[in-house]
């Protein structure tokens, strides 16, 4: 039992000598391989179906996850809801933001609203418009009820600081939980 421990025990040390001076090569040998840069999935969800569609998105291509939350919610009554977000949009309003992501640490940022009057939410365009965002690879993913596209894709380029890659991923919100397919193919399609 003595020479079976010993015999462990430099085998042991063996293994972990062989990994410290493997080291530098498995790194390089690696580096190449790994240009894909990071991405996150950012969303703004009132009644949980951009919230869906964003987990879709997010698993498809195995991004980070983020829910954009606006200081003030939104009111939990649809008609209170729209009446706020009317006037908001007509206003150009931009409301505060909760917390913002690392932007630093991602190379895309993949980006969730529902349609409101035709655009994106208010809380999206604050999102988007942050200047951290120069220079990153973005694309719109949007839910609606009814109304398509509307101006979301338009406004979403017009808006976006970062670099527009694709046209839009557009949903209806009675089918953002069942759209696994339709979210993976358009988040693969993107090849980020």
């Amino acid at each position: 039992s003595m020479n079976r421990r010993n015999f462990l025990m430099n085998a042991v040390a063996l293994a972990a000598g062989a990994a410290v001076a493997g080291c530098a090569k498995a790194q390089d040998a690696v580096a190449p391989t790994s240009t894909k840069g990071k991405v996150l999935v950012a969303y703004y969800s009132w009644s949980g179906n951009t919230k869906a569609l964003a987990q879709h998105v997010a698993t498809a291509i195995g991004a980070d996850l983020f829910e954009i939350k606006p200081v003030k919610a939104y009111p939990t009554a649809y008609h209170a809801c729209t009446e706020q977000a009317k006037q908001e949009i007509a206003a150009g309003a931009r409301p505060a933001l909760v917390e913002l992501p690392d932007f630093a640490k991602y190379d895309a940022v993949l980006v969730g609203s529902p349609n409101w009057w035709g655009t994106i939410a208010p809380p999206v365009s604050t999102f988007i418009e942050n200047e951290a965002l120069a220079g990153k690879q973005m694309a719109l993913f949007q839910t609606h009820g009814g109304g398509g596209a509307q101006r979301c894709g338009q406004d979403f380029k017009k808006q976006a600081k970062g670099n527009v890659i694709a046209e839009p991923l557009i949903v209806s919100g009675s089918r953002a939980a069942r759209s696994q397919a339709e979210a993976a193919r358009w988040a693969q399609g993107l090849g980020l």
